[in-house]
């Protein structure tokens, strides 16, 4: 079992070094000023708005559909909402004699993982297809709590919560198309089919690459002086991911599942946790610091438990 372990960490590791090695092309860019965090407002559209989308609907049009497929997407559907309401509970209980708007950034950055930009990317290289079929659910559910759930928290409870951003969002939008394409099984054109695998394609070096301007930005000096932000990457790199991981393996979670899931559980802050804090003219400073800090501590922990998953 042990060698079994090494082996599939260094595979989970290669995977996770060249995502962080796109992300260094992003910050490079930015560092020197070639393409700048500014500059990719309107990337970052792009992708999230576009790209995303046509990779979550080509993972459903690709997937054959089976009875466990069918079975695979409702549980992991499931999962991924008791994954994010275990980051929930957690939350309600720390952080309870800080200001409403503090405890907003610390509970959104310990339930939303970053499961757009990096989860999915990672979960595409380790396990393909599959892999984006069940980290689709995990951004469904990401999405409709986020903009529920988590402004609400990272406002400090001052924003209000609008049923067209749960429904109409392109994650959302992406998974209401992608589910039917996979239940039809409809034969779409070579063109068609063809455009959206080489759209697909951009979206993991686009996303890495936004992530690293990310980076590029963050104050390194002040990353790893609170305990306060250990405590959070504590609970987001290791406590949630490996609670998850034996709620997988004692319902009988099993092969691609089990690793997407995991990987999607186990994915460093939500880079979007600093740009709702400074939309809602929040702590800028102290989210960036989260998901910076995190974000370094999971080049580590996300090979560790995507490697244990598959050995269980």
């Amino acid at each position: 079992m042990f060698v079994d372990f090494v082996s599939n960490l260094k595979i989970v590791a290669v995977q996770v070094l060249v995502l962080y090695l796109i992300a260094a092309v992003g910050f490079v860019a930015d560092k020197t000023k070639i393409f700048r965090q500014a500059d990719g407002k309107k990337l970052i559209d792009l992708v999230f708005n576009m790209i995303l989308p046509v990779a979550i609907i080509k993972s459903f049009v690709s997937m054959e559909r089976t009875p466990e497929h069918i079975r695979g997407l409702l549980v992991a559907f499931a999962l991924a909402l008791l994954t994010h309401l275990l980051g929930i509970a957690v939350s309600a209980v720390t952080f309870k004699k800080r200001s409403l708007c503090e405890q907003g950034i610390y509970h959104y950055a310990m339930t939303f993982s970053n499961a757009a930009f990096l989860a999915l990317p990672l979960a595409q290289s380790v396990v393909g297809e599959e892999g984006v079929f069940y980290s689709s659910c995990y951004v469904a559910v990401f999405n409709i709590l986020a903009f529920t759930y988590g402004i609400r928290q990272i406002s400090g409870k001052t924003a209000e919560i609008s049923i067209k951003h749960i429904i109409f969002n392109p994650g959302s939008i992406s998974v209401i198309i992608g589910i039917p394409l996979f239940l039809l099984q409809p034969k779409l054109p070579f063109f068609v089919s063809e455009t959206m695998t080489r759209i697909a394609a951009c979206n993991s070096p686009l996303a890495m690459i936004l992530f690293g301007t990310f980076f590029a930005n963050c104050n390194f000096k002040n990353l790893f002086l609170k305990k306060e932000v250990y405590f959070v990457s504590f609970i987001r790199l290791i406590f949630i991911p490996l609670t998850m991981l034996l709620v997988f393996r004692l319902i009988g979670i099993r092969g691609n599942m089990l690793t997407a899931l995991t990987v999607s559980a186990s994915a460093p802050v939500a880079t979007n946790t600093a740009m709702y804090a400074a939309k809602y003219d929040n702590d800028t400073a102290l989210s960036s610091e989260l998901v910076g800090q995190s974000s370094v501590l999971g080049v580590i922990t996300m090979p560790v438990i995507v490697a244990l998953a598959e050995i269980m």
